[in-house]
């Protein structure tokens, strides 16, 4: 029997799905391409990992594990194609998600064509249930069992395919909420139920409610894919247990995932901001932009203190989530993103797609718009017959000639068409980087700018010279990074209690500490039966926290380990004002503090992935030059520049531009006047001009 010493990390995206493997007796890396399939995702899925168990040359019986970055969530919530979905209320709160918070999305605030996205569930399928508790947990108005049989009729009758139950104040005193569920499950045979109180037991009414429903909205759909996907994994894979990543940067089983549906969303791009923490703690890199450019998206994360950065408050496709996620910022600004001109005669990029099919027009699949590959292409910063490891040879003709047709309309010659198309792509993604650093009051310069994706490093020097930032990093094995964080991402389980507002001088340190005890307890038996145990747990408590009569809150991890006690709440909220400081400047000692949640993440902690360390040779990198071909830049037009294959250069090799950086999965471009400095894991290290 074959020892299972080898795990592979997929990554899903909207043109190319990603695998990476790690040789757990070699501690190699291999990896490889193959073509999204937007049909049935799980094809492009068997078909990388196909491609990489090829690539590393190993007997596909030594594959343990399979980590996955699921994007059919996502998909399901861009194209609205998840189920039927019905919403059960506290009798007069049918229109929850309707009035939401009575808010303009921040974008449409100037623009009167932006509204709020519609809601998953039509407002005919909200229906109500006569009862109420009350704010403390008490029963108000029983639960009158005739009105939930009454609702379920009406579901039945209009083929609703999942049912979410979402009472006022559940999260307190969750009993009605599970009646409601159990004569739903005996009416309503091959429903999906999702009961507010597991989903999101928080306060917040629409939050809530809109997560509850998203989870009920996605979880046919996911779980049709996965039991798709299982059987095919297991097909070629017999016995490879398969991992799914959530949207906090934490894997979980198949089984969990199903339920969870609303937490498997984005989890892909979660995945390379947990990569982007691990490699930037490797080099000693604790505070990183994190830019993941791949042939659909343009993915922003932030890492501070060497660790990925969680929130409770997000959102997805505009619609909220109360979940802890990674904070991710997604903008439609990647290799197929499609060049247009608008009415006025200005030229625009995205945020539609090419996509994997048919794909920009030098794929050669049928695509004849210009996009940004067709763009760096006709500008020489790609190699038509390198592209995806010569795979995929490019068309260079019909790139110039979609790129020309954007030329003609413009008035202008085909290359400067073309770095019109790149220069304003570029300005979406800083706007988009500085959305979550320079309008949240981060001093950007104080960062290193983290790209992969296959697309990413080709822009990368531009978009951090646009920012002023310290730095600029292209890892190793960009074009599959995200399925290398994957790999590297822990278990992680998230559990919540809501105390329904204590206030910390009142606080009972024993009734807190119990709580933690609970959640804990079950935190345990989940990792001890996923393989975890002893110093492979960590459990890892915090609170959130807010100035009574405000409307959010800020979490906090406990200051200090062991139990509960009087002094541990008055540390926890001296650690709070100093966290209130630092995020708005000013706080006045002495305000009333409120509790507002216990939480706990549940972490069981995999073996740290370790890259290949290669021995410098010589500090001449003309042994690692493959070629010299011209490149297009602003101002000065073509010029010159060498060709570096990735996998030849050495640690201590000073690249000067204008260079390219070619591998198999990515390209880099070092402009004129910049520098790359080779790291022992041939990670490029760019200082961009005027950083300090």
């Amino acid at each position: 029997m074959a020892i299972k010493s080898a795990r592979i990390g997929i990554d899903v995206g909207g043109t190319f799905t990603d695998a990476i493997l790690i040789d757990g007796q070699t501690g190699k890396l291999h990896s490889a391409k193959a073509f999204t399939t937007p049909k049935d995702r799980s094809s492009g899925v068997i078909d990388a990992i196909r491609a990489v168990i090829a690539e590393a040359g190993i007997d596909p019986a030594r594959i343990g594990e399979v980590v996955h970055g699921s994007t059919t969530g996502t998909n399901a919530l861009i194209e609205r194609t998840g189920a039927k979905t019905g919403l059960l209320v506290t009798a007069g709160f049918r229109d929850v998600l309707e009035i939401g918070r009575v808010m303009r999305p921040a974008e449409g605030l100037y623009d009167m064509s932006i509204d709020r996205p519609a809601p998953l569930v039509r407002r005919y399928l909200c229906l109500e249930a006569r009862e109420r508790v009350g704010p403390h947990g008490e029963v108000i108005v029983p639960l009158d069992d005739a009105s939930v049989e009454r609702a379920c009729d009406v579901f039945a009758q209009q083929g609703v395919e999942a049912l979410a139950i979402c009472f006022l104040f559940s999260f307190l005193n969750p009993a009605h909420e599970r009646r409601a569920a159990a004569i739903a499950e005996r009416l309503l045979p091959g429903v999906h139920l999702s009961q507010s109180n597991l989903v999101s037991p928080e306060y917040r009414e629409y939050e809530r409610a809109s997560t509850t429903v998203m989870n009920s909205y996605l979880a046919p759909v996911m779980t049709s894919y996965l039991d798709r996907l299982k059987t095919r994994v297991d097909e070629v894979l017999n016995e490879a247990r398969l991992f799914i990543i959530q949207a906090n940067g934490g894997a979980t089983t198949v089984e969990i995932a199903r339920n969870r549906a609303v937490a498997t969303v984005n989890s892909g791009p979660a995945g390379g901001v947990v990569a982007a923490a691990w490699y930037g703690r490797e080099h000693g890199r604790d505070r990183i932009v994190s830019v993941d450019m791949g042939g659909t998206s343009f993915d922003i994360g932030l890492v501070e203190n060497g660790v990925s950065q969680v929130t409770t408050d997000g959102n997805f496709q505009g619609l909220p989530v109360k979940l802890p996620i990674i904070d991710l910022h997604i903008i439609g600004a990647g290799g197929g993103s499609i060049a247009w001109i608008d009415a006025g005669g200005a030229l625009n990029v995205g945020p539609k797609s090419a996509g994997a099919e048919p794909g920009p027009a030098c794929y050669g699949r049928g695509g004849t718009a210009a996009t940004v590959t067709d763009a760096n292409l006709v500008l020489g910063r790609l190699d038509p017959m390198l592209f995806h490891g010569g795979r995929t040879p490019l068309d260079v003709m019909a790139a110039r000639t979609a790129v020309a047709d954007i030329g003609h309309e413009l008035g202008l010659p085909m290359e400067e068409a073309a770095l019109g198309i790149i220069k304003v792509v570029n300005a979406n993604m800083v706007k988009g980087i500085a959305t979550v650093t320079v309008q949240r009051g981060i001093d950007v310069r104080e960062f290193a700018l983290l790209s992969f994706g296959g697309a990413g490093g080709v822009h990368a020097v531009d978009l951090a010279e646009s920012l002023d930032m310290a730095e600029v990093i292209v890892p190793p094995l960009p074009g599959v990074f995200s399925a290398l964080g994957l790999l590297a991402a822990d278990v992680r389980h998230d559990y919540v209690t809501a105390l329904g507002g204590v206030i910390s001088t009142a606080a009972d340190p024993d009734s807190i500490e119990r709580l933690f005890h609970g959640m804990e307890k079950t935190a345990r038996h989940v990792l001890d039966s996923e393989g975890f145990s002893g110093d492979a747990v960590r459990l890892v408590r915090s609170v959130d926290l807010k100035v009574v009569g405000q409307t959010y809150e800020l979490n906090v991890e406990l200051p200090r380990a062991g139990p509960m006690t009087k002094n541990g709440v008055d540390l926890l909220v001296a650690a709070f004002g100093r966290l209130y400081r630092q995020r708005y400047v000013f706080f006045y000692d002495g305000e009333p503090i409120e509790l507002v949640n216990l939480r706990l993440a549940a972490i069981g902690v995999r073996e740290v992935i370790r890259l290949a360390q290669f021995e410098p040779q010589t500090d001449d990198p003309e042994r690692a030059r493959i070629a010299r071909r011209p490149v297009y830049f602003d101002k000065v037009g073509f010029r010159e520049a060498n060709v570096f294959e990735r996998g030849r250069l050495r640690p201590g090799m000073a690249v000067h531009g204008p260079a390219i950086v070619e591998e198999p999965t990515s390209v880099t471009l070092i402009p004129m006047g910049r520098t790359a400095t080779v790291a022992p894991d041939l990670g490029l290290f760019i200082r961009p001009r005027g950083a300090s």
